[in-house]
């Protein structure tokens, strides 16, 4: 008796979805249903939250301090059973719900929408403080994106940097993916996973090798042991060759 009566006093509060989440908390739990997994949670709960309850993972940018907040990444989309779309992030259930996580399509949208953030995301990893614990590495394996330098995998911090010390690392021209092994042993990068095509990238890291004072012939010499029938081999020397003809 005691629960109709606060129902009822909830929905007579001002605004219908302000009445509405009151109820809701009245009630107790909802059941959300994600990839055929059914959870209860709290009302309130958002769908990565319920997610994260059943295991299923779901990718994301927008949680992490300091990156794209706000449910702005768009890399966790998921959608009902209809087709109609959310960020998981900040979707939040107040009534039992369906929800889609991990079809073909949802995994084609957020591979696009990650190359989309690269591109608007300045590469210098060599400099930057996250190395070694960047969630865009993370991402670049879970959706099969290339384009980020191994340097984001060195454990060396940037004052640290193998090429401060004279050392030919080919780290900021290489793709990650090997958790930076040979660095992590105590050696450079040899560029063992392929070149960086991004030219961009390219165009950076050449200027910074030649801030260093390193000679370019000499960075693609050892880059041509690995690389030499490699396809994009040729736009690595193009930009390379550009960057000795600014003077």
């Amino acid at each position: 008796m005691h629960q109709v009566r606060d129902l009822l006093h909830c929905l007579s509060c001002e605004g219908c979805l302000q009445g509405f989440r009151c109820a809701c908390r009245v009630i107790g739990v909802v059941k959300v249903k994600i990839d055929g997994k059914v959870v209860e949670v709290e009302p309130g709960t958002t769908v990565l939250e319920a997610a994260e309850k059943t295991g299923i993972k779901i990718p994301r940018l927008c949680v992490v301090p300091g990156l794209y907040e706000g449910s702005s990444c768009r890399l966790c989309l998921v959608k009902t059973p209809a087709g109609r779309l959310f960020p998981s992030c900040n979707y939040r259930v107040y009534r039992d719900e369906e929800f889609l996580a991990s079809t073909p399509d949802l995994w084609e949208m957020r591979r696009v929408n990650f190359e989309l953030l690269l591109k608007f995301h300045k590469m210098e990893c060599w400099a930057c403080e996250r190395k070694s614990f960047c969630s865009l590495v993370e991402l670049s394996k879970e959706l099969l994106v290339d384009g980020i330098p191994v340097c984001s995998e060195c454990p060396l911090p940037p004052s640290e940097c193998l090429l401060l010390k004279g050392e030919l690392c080919l780290g900021m021209i290489t793709q990650s993916g090997c958790n930076a092994e040979c660095l992590v042993s105590g050696g450079e990068c040899w560029g063992c996973r392929g070149p960086i095509t991004r030219e961009d990238i390219l165009w950076r890291a050449f200027a910074h090798y030649k801030e260093l004072g390193f000679n370019m012939k000499d960075v693609i010499s050892k880059a041509e042991i690995y690389w030499n029938s490699a396809p994009g081999f040729a736009t690595v020397k193009k930009v390379a060759e550009g960057v000795v003809s600014r003077g």
